[in-house]
């Protein structure tokens, strides 16, 4: 009898031990999969920011108006050049790309920063404010008089 009770006894322990070892089993399998699934899910909003590309990286190069075809712009790391019809050479001037007009004329302006968003030329005392920027089209609005100008870019 006393056999049989520790025999019992033991048989009890272990499938007790058995119960608990698969739960943990589980509860680690179902942790492993919301780690990897997190990690994953970073890995993808890293991608995403890595992808994205600065206006100063899609301003780079040469733009022509959408309007007048005489008229270009042209983005060269920290110079900004244009030509139109009636210019013997291209007019050539630092910029400087901002969250906020940085010329005398507008920086009095109270419009609210957005990183990136505002061309500079000090020089010149003129300000754009990028309306839209992508890898075809540039939209610019003249701080000044707050006329729109179109271009599509150009090899």
């Amino acid at each position: 009898m006393k056999k049989i009770l520790s025999l019992s006894i033991a048989i009890l322990f272990t499938s007790i031990m058995f119960t608990n070892c698969n739960k943990n089993s589980e509860k680690e399998k179902q942790s492993k999969g919301a780690t990897e699934q997190t990690k994953e899910s970073t890995d993808e909003l890293k991608e995403e920011a890595s992808s994205e590309v600065s206006n100063y990286d899609l301003l780079q190069g040469k733009w022509q108006h959408t309007e007048d075809k005489t008229n270009f712009v042209v983005f060269e790391n920290n110079l900004r050049k244009e030509i139109a019809a009636g210019m013997d050479e291209w007019d050539s001037e630092e910029f400087v790309l901002s969250d906020k007009c940085l010329n005398d004329f507008n920086k009095d302006n109270k419009t609210e920063g957005e990183k990136d968003r505002y061309i500079t030329c000090k020089a010149s005392d003129l300000c754009w404010y990028i309306l839209e920027l992508n890898e075809t089209t540039l939209s610019l609005s003249y701080m000044g008089r707050g006329n729109t100008l179109n271009y599509k870019k150009v090899q």
